[in-house]
């Protein structure tokens, strides 16, 4: 069974070689991290305690409450923290500076052993649904305690999943815990061969989340930027979203005299947003290009990484991205920790229970389209009191839910024992 798994894997790469290196010359996106993956590090190799795998930005930041556990109940917990993409790699290293840091492996047998001779463990932890057949057996068979946090099962990937369910079976009985965020996926996780008796709920760690108060290097500049303007920030928008919202945000700023703040989600969209607003009448500025004599502006590019969250606090309301095009969603808990009245769009798969969280407790607002994007920053920039009683709906909902993960810390801390 692993064997043709790992045979399908050579083809499928080979395949989609190419495709990759093409992507990696015009973007950068893949050849800076494809000789860590394959194996291959600068570094000396050394020993840790602890393996935490966590794909991207989102994960690195969930596993930021955890791992505050972790050395909370046992101190001097040696990591080494792993991630696939770029940005998530960038969020690492800023998270988590004594910590090693590297890219996870591709899931062939020669990378992943050389990744674990080069990085050697005790227990390995991965967040969500991370789970890769060769890093589970290879890890397992050289004495890994296997723990999966966070875990999730998505409407979309159940059905594929399921289908695999002689594969996942042998992978998922290696596993000494799986916790996960709601009883449904325990659910799932049973149906695809877990040992139901391995298989916790836990809640979900991210709403374990707490705002970064640092203040932003450039927040004299952005206040001065924004001054005494209501403002709109548009967090993690995708493609297809900023092309649908831009002719609402011209309407908008030209009837309100107001300010907006729009963050792509992903770099690449950095430069796309960009053209776009050079189409519009707006004025624009960018985040990496705004100076002491910048003029005034109606809109800022948030063209950098890691500042979004803490952008959030000069929000008068905020729209979550991903979730009016078909992308699954991005977290409304950043802005809610802070307060903010949020809104976000009826596509939340990645995030099913948190959104259903908040709307129940009436604390975040769900829109159907970019005109009701714009229509609900309207209202919360008209009404002082109902933006007051849903900014701290939003907030005690993030309150009232913490908790999952010392949970996890706890179960990962015992295999540690």
């Amino acid at each position: 069974m692993f064997l043709l798994y790992e045979v399908i894997l050579y083809l499928v790469f080979i395949v989609a070689l190419p495709f990759f290196l093409l992507v990696g010359f015009l973007r950068g996106k893949y050849v800076v991290n494809f000789p860590a993956r394959l194996g291959f590090y600068r570094t000396r190799p050394s020993a840790h305690d602890l393996w935490i795998h966590a794909v991207s930005v989102g994960e690195a930041l969930a596993a930021k409450p955890v791992i505050a556990a972790i050395e909370k109940m046992r101190p001097d917990t040696s990591m080494v923290i792993t991630t696939t993409t770029l940005t998530g790699q960038a969020q690492a290293r800023r998270l988590y500076p004594e910590a090693t840091i590297t890219y996870f492996p591709f899931d062939f047998s020669f990378a992943v052993n050389r990744f674990l001779d080069h990085h050697p463990a005790r227990v390995f932890v991965t967040m969500e649904t991370e789970i890769w057949p060769n890093v589970t057996r290879l890890a397992k068979r050289r004495g890994l305690r296997i723990l999966l946090a966070n875990g999730r099962i998505s409407d979309r990937s159940f059905p594929r999943y399921r289908s695999m369910r002689a594969l996942m079976r042998r992978v998922l009985v290696m596993y000494d815990r799986i916790l996960v965020r709601e009883d449904m996926d325990r659910e799932r996780f049973a149906a695809m061969g877990a040992p139901i008796e391995r298989v916790e709920t836990t809640g979900n760690v991210k709403f374990d989340y707490r705002p970064d108060e640092t203040p932003l290097e450039a927040a004299p500049l952005l206040e001065r930027l924004i001054g005494s303007r209501k403002t709109l920030v548009l967090g993690s928008t995708m493609e297809g979203e900023d092309e649908a919202l831009l002719p609402h945000i011209e309407r908008l700023v030209r009837e309100r005299d107001c300010f907006v703040i729009i963050a792509p989600r992903k770099p690449e969209r950095f430069e796309q947003v960009a053209a776009l607003l050079a189409t519009t009448s707006l004025r624009f500025v960018r985040r990496s290009a705004l100076k002491e004599d910048s003029p005034s502006a109606d809109i800022l590019l948030l063209d950098t990484f890691g500042e979004l969250a803490r952008v959030y606090r000069y929000a008068t309301a905020a729209f979550v991205g991903g979730s009016i095009a078909p992308f699954g969603g991005h977290n409304p808990i950043e802005p809610a920790a802070a307060g903010i009245p949020v809104a976000f769009g009826p596509v939340m798969t990645n995030f099913r229970e948190i959104a259903s969280t908040f709307l129940a407790n009436e604390a975040a607002v769900e829109v159907a389209n970019a005109a009701e994007v714009v229509a609900f920053a309207e209202r919360m920039f008209d009404d002082d009191v109902a933006r007051a009683r849903l900014g701290e709906r939003a907030r005690q909902t993030v309150l009232q839910n913490r908790g999952a993960s010392e949970a996890t810390a706890r179960r990962i801390v015992e295999l540690l024992s």
